[in-house]
């Protein structure tokens, strides 16, 4: 039994956009269906036509409830989809939020662009999906238990491994026409909970994310991440600036409250206000709580405000001395925005970004040491800190991921590496073949068909997308037509006199006659 094909239809070549169509003994499976995240081209993508047609899915299995692994969910059932969706149950009650927020923001986004002058005449933008999509996915997800195998007919199964990623996170592994696939999702740091009933190596064909696959992370201490974060909020507090962390609505904003909340309790911190200025992440906080103790109750803790309408956002602007927790994580949207208008041009604040930053996204240019930004169409000199606050990162580095890989030998056809930007690919492909006992890496490109074979090297069935290589580059014209207008602002504003702006606006102006 074979014919089984896997095309890679986002997260190939890219950390975002997760999505893999899966065929074989009669059946069409899709693992995830996730946004795509970062330059303005690769988010482009959310808005075409689905590489596949929806009515002829037979199951949808979700790794975890990440907007780059469920954003597109309910746009499956916008365009027809009937299948059922599979995950466990923290990702059934995560999402629901989650998908809310996003088609909320659509429904802005696109009244704000068909408003446009430059859009009279032109077909308006519509949203991927609405509330109405988001009750015809819910009605179709059925959850499941780590470790129990389901049945689908013709011979196929499924079973969802802990990943150790966050709450509710899975690997999956697919039986299919005689074929044993995993599927990693995201894989968290230490070692996940096995299925004891199963045995956890020797599989046909291992799919693995490659998000740190470039970098060994030094060990921090959950201790050692407190007292980084505590002294981080008392120079600040010293200074008279405000403290801005930027962080996912799940998991990552539950840490953060976690280890402020802890701080307070142990009296390592003294009570300063904390103001989670996040609706999403609210909600998102309250349905987490339902699935993991940490020992703290942070609904009592009378200095950690939860923010409920943009007036009261607002009113942040006007205080000093404050924690502020917003969305979203990579600074690309959401409540954090404005508050990085009104902060960063302060020397006396702070922005602690606790998260991987997409290349081409806002957080990933304050990284990289940008003076100024344009943020919603503000010109925003940066003169806060900017600091990378580690130990928060739910993902394993490049040594986790090859022991997990090493785990789950036999590997006895091919190993593709996903979910990673081109230079995490290209390292872990390398560090791959440092090890004879694993079989060589294949990195597919966005759109690549791959035919699957019991035991055996897969080999690609056709080529991916003609434009692969350019959406999944780190920085379209989009994000360098923005760096360069930055440097020319910043080159001709530096000029001593209105004669010499003159000469260089003059020289550029023939430069650019001189192009076709």
């Amino acid at each position: 039994m074979s014919g089984v094909t896997l095309k890679f239809h986002g997260a190939a070549g890219t950390v975002t956009g997760s999505c893999f169509e899966l065929r074989g003994a009669g059946k069409t499976i899709l693992v995830d269906c996730g946004m795509f995240q970062g330059t303005r081209s690769l988010e482009a993508l959310n808005h075409e036509e689905l590489p596949f047609d929806p009515k002829k899915i037979d199951a949808v299995l979700l790794t975890h409830a990440h907007l780059d692994h469920s954003g597109r969910l309910a746009y499956l059932y916008a365009n027809g989809c009937k299948a059922k969706t599979y995950c466990t149950a923290p990702s059934a009650d995560i999402i629901k939020p989650l998908l809310q927020d996003s088609a909320k923001l659509q429904a802005a986004d696109v009244e704000r662009r068909n408003r446009r002058a430059d859009r009279a005449g032109l077909p308006p933008f519509i949203p991927l999906y609405d509330g109405k999509d988001i009750a015809r996915l819910h009605k179709n997800i059925r959850t499941v238990s780590y470790c129990e195998e389901n049945n689908l007919e013709n011979g196929v199964s499924f079973r969802f491994w802990d990943a150790r990623h966050i709450v509710g996170s899975a690997s999956i592994e697919i039986n299919i026409a005689g074929q044993r696939l995993l599927f990693s999702g995201d894989i968290g740091p230490g070692r996940a909970i096995n299925c004891t009933a199963s045995e956890i190596g020797g599989y046909d064909h291992v799919i693995c994310e490659s998000t740190y696959g470039d970098r060994d992370r030094e060990l921090i201490l959950v201790s050692e991440r407190r007292e980084t974060l505590a002294r981080h909020v008392e120079e600040v507090m010293a200074a008279g600036g405000n403290l801005l962390i930027p962080a996912f609505a799940l998991e990552r904003t539950q840490s953060i409250l976690e280890d402020l909340d802890a701080l307070f309790e142990s009296k390592r911190l003294a009570p300063v206000n904390v103001f989670l200025d996040s609706p999403l992440a609210q909600k998102v906080t309250m349905a987490v709580m339902r699935y993991r103790d940490s020992g703290t109750d942070i609904l009592k803790r009378t200095n950690i405000r939860f923010i409920q309408n943009t007036a009261e956002s607002k009113k942040l602007n006007r205080m000093s001395g404050i924690v502020i927790i917003a969305g979203s994580g990579m600074c690309e949207g959401g409540r954090i925005r404005h508050h990085l208008i009104r902060n960063l041009p302060h020397r006396h604040s702070r922005l602690l970004l606790s998260g991987f930053q997409v290349a081409g996204t806002l957080g990933s240019v304050l990284r990289d040491g940008a003076k100024r930004v344009r943020i919603s169409g503000n010109d925003v000199d940066v003169k806060a800190q900017v600091v990378m606050l580690d130990g928060y990162s739910n993902h394993a580095d490049r040594s986790g991921l090859v022991d997990w890989i090493k785990d789950r030998t036999p590997i006895r056809g091919s190993l593709f590496l996903v979910h990673g930007d081109p230079t995490a690919l290209a390292s872990m492909d390398q560090t791959i073949k440092e090890f004879p006992d694993l079989p060589a890496a294949i990195v597919p490109a966005l759109g690549e068909t791959w035919a699957l074979q019991p035991a055996a090297p897969a080999t690609r069935q056709s080529t991916g997308r003609a434009d692969a290589a350019e959406l999944t580059a780190s920085r379209d014209w989009i994000s360098k037509l923005a760096a360069l207008r930055a440097e020319v602002e910043d080159k001709i504003s530096r000029q001593t006199t209105n004669q010499d702006r003159e000469k260089m606006l003059a020289a550029l102006k023939r430069a650019l006659d001189s192009v076709n």
